[in-house]
């Protein structure tokens, strides 16, 4: 597991949330979303949906994700998440597969 509990302290605390995506080129392509939408087991983030066009269309060409957690709340704490995903219904679905401490 890679999503330890200190992490999903940071993800309740933080108010936006960025995540980036790469074209099949390589392009790199950067949203804001409010809110995690759930975590599920196997280090799993559910992002809800809303329009995200780009995103899924990187999505399915090669299924590259980052997501940044940060927080100035209780302390500067953050955290880059890198894995993939994939969309499941109205859901982007990220495994996190490593993650870097930034702050």
């Amino acid at each position: 597991m890679v999503i330890t509990q200190e992490i999903k302290d940071v993800i309740s605390k933080a108010p936006f949330i960025p995540i980036t995506t790469a074209s099949a080129h390589g392009e790199p392509h950067m949203i804001v979303v409010g809110k995690v939408a759930e975590i599920r087991e196997g280090d799993i983030l559910g992002f809800g949906i809303y329009k995200m066009e780009v995103t899924q269309q990187n999505i399915k060409a090669n299924g590259m994700m980052q997501v940044v957690i940060a927080t100035m709340e209780g302390g500067p704490k953050g955290f880059r998440l890198t894995g993939k995903a994939c969309i499941e219904e109205k859901l982007v679905l990220f495994k996190a597969e490593k993650v870097d401490v930034l702050l």
